[in-house]
């Protein structure tokens, strides 16, 4: 079996790959981007991320395609099940994705970057400003709805526990979910119920603009955290559900506009979220930390040794589904 890899084989790649490339010397691993994007019609399994659809529809041989991350809405869904093509991602980065949820929502409640910058004026707040009518607020004891019960939304909820919040989630499926307070199927009542709202989901056709002007209604006087995909939430109204003050505050890591080659300045939004006094930015990084990098290698070296030894592979993407 012929192994590419798309991705820069740096180091770290390396340091955990080398081990299971030598205890499978009957296969051949090929670690030059450059050398497997040149002959990649003969290869059998990709280890990779990001490509135009034309890398893929040039590689007739692939059986199985390798993704050192969790989201996979940049792959050719349809080609690849078309041609019988699996799947794996890897969920490495879920805690630390969590942990910059946390750091996020934390940052609004707390206000941390207004008294920042005030402070840096001389301007103070609290006590020694205008007393008990200006303060941060707490997240104790505040009720969450995680939209999404996955492994991103699992850790989220366990480090929300700490603040004896009450963490329920919406789901479409009906099955068991663990570590959460309760589980809502009607998207309504979900948002209804929450005092914050997460979304953790991914993007594909069932939730695409899933929260709309009418949803975003629903939601008065309530935070919204998105560290799923941008696009779950619909752009214009987002934007006019908190300028409008229907929403209390939004925290936004992943967009709707991305920068292209060499920009050195590029909006995430063509709606100027960046003017707006309730909303903190974050450039899409929740899982780009060393860390979460190395915990991603490590589980999708792990995702493809099991390929190769015919082992269940545990990260298998459904395609129709895209998670």
């Amino acid at each position: 079996m012929r192994i590419g890899f798309t991705y820069r084989f740096n180091n770290l790649w390396k340091e955990h790959c080398t081990p299971l490339m030598e205890r499978h010397r009957e296969h051949e691993f090929v670690t030059d981007r450059e050398t497997t994007l040149k002959e990649i019609e003969t290869f059998h399994v990709l280890v990779g991320g990001i490509e135009p659809k034309g890398v893929y529809e040039a590689a007739h041989s692939v059986q199985a395609v390798f993704v050192p991350f969790v989201g996979v809405d940049h792959l050719p869904a349809q080609l690849f099940l078309e041609r019988g093509v699996r799947v794996f991602n890897s969920h490495g980065n879920a805690r630390f994705v969590a942990e910059r949820t946390l750091a996020l929502l934390l940052c609004c409640t707390g206000r941390v970057l207004e008294y920042h910058e005030d402070l840096s004026r001389g301007v103070w707040h609290g006590w020694a400003g205008k007393g008990i009518f200006d303060t941060w607020d707490s997240i104790v004891g505040c009720t969450v709805t995680l939209l999404g019960a996955g492994a991103i939304a699992q850790w989220i909820a366990r480090y929300l526990k700490l603040f004896d919040c009450r963490v329920v989630c919406y789901r479409k499926s009906v099955k068991a979910t663990e570590g959460f307070d309760g589980v809502y199927y009607d998207l309504r009542e979900a948002l209804k119920v929450a005092d914050i709202v997460i979304s953790t989901l991914p993007l594909t056709e069932e939730t695409r603009g899933l929260l709309g002007r009418e949803e975003l209604s629903w939601m008065q006087g309530k935070i919204l955290v998105n560290v799923g995909r941008g696009e779950v939430i619909e752009e214009e109204a987002l934007y006019h559900a908190l300028k409008e003050g229907i929403l209390k505050a939004a925290c936004i890591d992943t967009w709707y506009s991305y920068p292209a080659g060499d920009e050195k300045v590029h909006f995430p939004s063509r709606f100027p979220f960046q003017d707006l006094p309730n909303v903190v930015l974050s450039p899409h990084v929740g899982g780009f930390t060393p860390k979460a990098t190395v915990e991603n290698i490590k589980v999708t070296v792990e995702n493809l040794e099991a390929y190769l030894e015919g082992r269940p592979v545990p990260n298998e993407v459904d395609l129709r589904r895209m998670y």
